[in-house]
């Protein structure tokens, strides 16, 4: 599925003041690489998060995220934000530069 160039524009626009991002096109999705790693993913309409398993996924889970799902039905330690407001997309990208970084 090809991402949603909106939704794209404004999580660039966020994650871009977190200082050098490099973009990937990654199987019709747009990666946004924070240290050489994944940070935020864009694909379709939804927002993408790398959170590891078990707790931290969890924790994503219960703040109002979903599990990413693949077509391949392979299963992956990705939170993902459906039409999310502004604010939470801020405080969401905020945290994973951070995890990136390894913060």
């Amino acid at each position: 599925m090809a991402y949603n160039p909106e939704i794209a524009d404004r999580v660039r626009a966020i994650i871009e003041a977190a200082g050098a991002v490099e973009q990937k096109r990654m199987m019709g999705s747009l990666a946004f690489m924070v240290d050489g790693k994944m940070a935020v993913g864009v694909s379709g309409d939804e927002v993408f998060f790398p959170v590891g398993g078990g707790e931290a996924l969890d924790i994503a889970l219960q703040q109002g995220a979903h599990r990413l799902q693949l077509k391949s039905g392979v299963d992956v330690p990705f939170a993902a934000l459906t039409d999310p407001d502004d604010d939470t997309l801020a405080e969401w990208i905020g945290d994973a530069v951070a995890r990136a970084r390894g913060e």
